[in-house]
């Protein structure tokens, strides 16, 4: 019990730090969430349930830049391999090894996750790309779950 306490506040006094390039995290906010921002690689972490509060603000509109994007391509094998060669990464409170996966269904942006529930880690761009998602898809709840699941099936064969 002593060991875990010690080792939290060890954490609160060093602060979390970059799990990419190690650098001191700064809070800031961002649509009315303290996010914690990494400011050489502009990578963000986001505590567990800070990016579910993101997605239903919908402080900035992206609708311009949306009407003038095509349809999301899907992470590039680019992508993809730069990834693989950065390597996993390790979550800033917990320390664990964190999961990269997709994030949400078919929103097609690649995020480090803790296993543990932590937060999310979202490297530059990533914030800004999920938040268009969110915007391009805010309409689709009130579709058809069948609708929805053959939309994003046949999306995945055009421009193939």
């Amino acid at each position: 019990m002593i060991r875990v306490f010690v080792l939290a506040w060890a954490m609160a006094e060093e602060g979390l730090r970059c799990p990419r390039d190690g650098a001191a995290l700064q809070t800031t906010e961002h649509e009315g969430v303290a996010v914690d921002l990494c400011p050489s690689c502009h990578g963000v972490w986001l505590d567990q349930g800070e990016l579910q509060t993101i997605e239903e603000k919908q402080e900035k509109d992206y609708s311009k830049d949306l009407r003038y994007e095509s349809d999301a391509e899907p992470p590039s094998f680019e992508e993809m391999g730069r990834r693989r060669e950065q390597g996993p990464i390790d979550c800033p409170k917990c320390k664990t090894r964190m999961e990269t996966r997709e994030h949400g269904f078919a929103s097609q942006v690649l995020i480090d996750a803790c296993v543990d529930g932590c937060g999310v880690w979202l490297d530059e761009g990533e914030l800004e790309a999920l938040e268009k998602f969110f915007e391009r898809n805010r309409d689709n709840e009130t579709l058809p779950l069948h609708w929805r699941l053959w939309a994003s099936v046949s999306s995945m064969f055009k421009k193939r």
